[in-house]
């Protein structure tokens, strides 16, 4: 078989936070269990006053773990994020962690994949494993806390009618397998809108009217009708169409296992098994589907799983 070298152009992707409208530094710290001082030292801030809304934080530093042929690298583990895995001297392997299995690919920068946490996991340590060349590497590691805020949605005759469970699972099952591992791609994340306002964080405890709570799966951003959306980076179009529960849609394809999407749209600017550029335009902003507003639901997939978006915007 032809050994396939891919070429990633990659910012390393740590735990991070995007600030939002009224955020402060001490709320941010509090909210990961950081103090003040080690998350001013973390992003080099000289003033922790001087945060301004859209501002990515770094949340953790990266972590080195020795293997026989080589080494691991990795950011720090929390709720809900994800972090990019660089592993140095394999040439085949995945991860193995939360019930999940994240892929690795060769670049000339040895193995990358990413690593992602569910938004509902217990803090605490974790069995990671890597399964490398045929050999089992265990790991335990630790998984930081995340104080994620809560909400509750009034519904209207017409959204309840949308929440229906067994067309939320069908729904979300093809958005899930819409996404496949592809190859090549380069992962330059970039805001979908050109003003990011974001109204709903990722993980955000939810209740919608009187039923249970569930867990905010991306981040809610706040733009008028028919503001252009455009894509977070190059990929290739796995999913463009109306949705009941999302909407007008739009899915996209990265590689590594990462995927995005984007609902509630106007309209559709993007064809099925398109490939797209960073920054192109792949439809409007709206209020299609489970939406009680204007608003882009922006979200991140890794192998499936929902992580914050705001780990990989730059």
């Amino acid at each position: 078989m032809r050994r396939l070298l891919l070429l990633f152009f990659l910012t390393p992707v740590l735990a991070q936070h995007v600030v939002a409208p009224g955020e402060t530094l001490f709320s941010i710290a509090r909210r990961y269990g950081l103090s003040v001082e080690e998350l001013a030292r973390l992003n080099g801030l000289q003033d922790p006053d001087r945060i301004h809304p859209g501002q990515v934080l770094r949340l953790s530093g990266e972590e080195r773990r020795i293997l026989p042929k080589g080494e691991v690298r990795l950011g720090g583990l929390w709720v809900g994020q994800a972090t990019l895995v660089r592993v140095a001297g394999y040439k085949e392997g995945e991860v193995r962690a939360f019930g999940r299995t994240f892929p690795l690919a060769l670049s000339q920068e040895g193995l990358l994949g990413y690593l992602g946490v569910p938004a509902l996991e217990k803090p605490g340590v974790h069995r990671v494993e890597f399964f490398l060349e045929g050999g089992r590497f265990p790991f335990d590691l630790e998984v930081h806390p995340v104080s994620y805020p809560r909400e509750v949605i009034p519904l209207t005759p017409g959204l309840k009618a949308r929440m229906d469970p067994n067309t939320l699972r069908e729904e979300r099952e093809k958005v899930i397998a819409s996404c496949r591992f592809r190859l090549g791609l380069p992962l330059h994340f970039r805001p979908p809108l050109e003003k990011m306002q974001i109204t709903s964080p990722f993980g955000t405890r939810r209740r919608y009217g009187e039923g249970g709570w569930t867990y905010h799966e991306g981040m809610d951003l706040k733009a008028e009708v028919g503001v252009p959306v455009r894509t977070a980076a190059e990929g290739v179009v796995v999913l463009s169409e109306p949705l009941f529960v999302r909407g007008e849609a739009v899915v996209l394809d990265h590689g590594l296992g990462v995927c995005t999407g984007y609902w509630h749209l106007s309209a559709r600017k993007v064809r099925l098994g398109e490939r797209v550029k960073p920054g192109q335009v792949i439809g409007l902003v709206g209020s299609t589907g489970l939406s009680t507003g204007p608003h882009l639901h922006f979200e991140v997939r890794v192998a499936g799983l929902p992580v914050d978006p705001g780990g990989f915007l730059r």
